[in-house]
């Protein structure tokens, strides 16, 4: 397959992504997918929240996709680099290499988990003395 095919088949998914989540709030649409881990433990997991916030996103709420996903939101910058270097890595090639460096990814990943844990901390109570 091509690379061409493959940007195409990309572009077109993205497309209908965006078109499915401008259409559908899934907050209230029965068929769109849960999270299992939540469904199962009650826990919310790194990416709870993201249909949400993409739904947010599309129609212009920013702080409501903030606060649907925080994490989530954040890195769509960086996730959007990793698409671009990995799709020409020949066009930025110290970009990609630092990007798909070892460190840089276990980095994403433990901030990833970090956040996983953080969002499920009880809330911390305000104490008057």
């Amino acid at each position: 397959m091509t690379k061409t095919i493959k940007v195409s088949l990309c572009l077109g998914g993205v497309i209908l992504l965006a078109i499915i989540y401008l259409c559908f709030d899934p907050a209230s649409t029965p068929w769109m997918p849960r999270c299992i881990l939540h469904t199962l433990t009650g826990l919310d997991c790194p990416g709870c929240g993201a249909q949400r916030m993409a739904f947010a996103l599309l129609h212009g709420r920013l702080s409501e996709a903030f606060a649907a996903n925080p994490f989530l939101l954040c890195s769509l910058p960086l996730l959007l680099l990793y698409i671009i270097v990995s799709l020409w890595p020949q066009r930025l090639p110290r970009l990609y290499h630092f990007l798909m460096h070892p460190y840089t990814l276990y980095t994403y990943l433990i901030l990833l988990l970090l956040w996983g844990v953080i969002r499920n901390l009880p809330p911390v109570m305000n104490y008057e003395l």
